[in-house]
């Protein structure tokens, strides 16, 4: 009894930290914040609350959990007395991994990939992938597509939708990695509340769109070969 009540007190807790996390993003937006179509910001991003109007992000970008974007920077406030004001330009398709940081002046993309904890204080080019403090390339994002994509198989590929059907347990997935080494899941749930400004039929169809594709181009190398 005391369990069942943990996690419904638990479930209102989440649900109500969602929500504040979501208003304060839909404030941000209304104070000049610019964000694209079918844009993914996860929970606990933090957007310079003090600039929001200096920072941009384009249609189709991935935000992880954590991630910390800055238009200003206070560092010489103490014997200067000011602060660096600098825009921050997150361009169409780009990716940025759980708890990076981008500093003030930056443009990323479009195309590119920023890996989980690095701190970005420079700009990264189109289609360049970038780590470390401070963040530098160490490939480009056509070479990741490559790497995962030599692993992916038709038997290796489930479907989320079988997820939401109840036709694909977590047990099943569990197997498929054990069976397989790696497995994949296509397309995105029916109703994902992290996306902003976006038609989910819409991701869905251009998702599915997107691996039919891969799988003809991969098929039709496999037979040339």
């Amino acid at each position: 009894m005391i369990l069942d009540l943990l996690k419904k007190v638990n479930r209102i807790f989440t649900y109500f930290t969602f929500k504040r996390d979501r208003l304060r993003l839909m404030g941000l937006m209304k104070r000049g914040l610019k964000v694209g179509k079918n844009v993914y910001i996860f929970q606990d991003v933090e957007i310079d609350p003090g600039y929001p109007y200096l920072i941009e992000i384009g249609d189709n970008c991935r935000i992880g959990k954590n991630v910390l974007i800055l238009a200003h920077d206070a560092t010489t406030f103490k014997d200067l007395g000011v602060t660096r004001l600098a825009p921050v330009r997150i361009l169409e398709g780009s990716f940025i991994g759980q708890r990076s940081i981008i500093l003030p002046g930056v443009t990323i993309g479009p195309r590119s990939m920023v890996a989980a904890g690095s701190v970005v204080n420079r700009s990264v080019p189109e289609g360049r992938a970038v780590a470390g403090n401070p963040a530098r390339p160490y490939t480009t994002y056509t070479e990741i597509l490559e790497r995962v994509g030599s692993d992916v198989r038709s038997e290796n590929v489930l479907d989320f939708k079988d997820i939401e059907k109840g036709t694909l347990t977590e047990e099943e997935i569990k197997e498929k990695i054990e069976e397989k080494g790696v497995a994949f899941i296509k397309t995105v749930p029916s109703h994902d509340p992290y996306y902003v400004n976006t038609d989910m039929e819409e991701i869905r169809h251009k998702a599915e769109e997107a691996f039919q594709k891969f799988m003809a181009t991969t098929a039709q190398i496999t037979k040339n070969d």
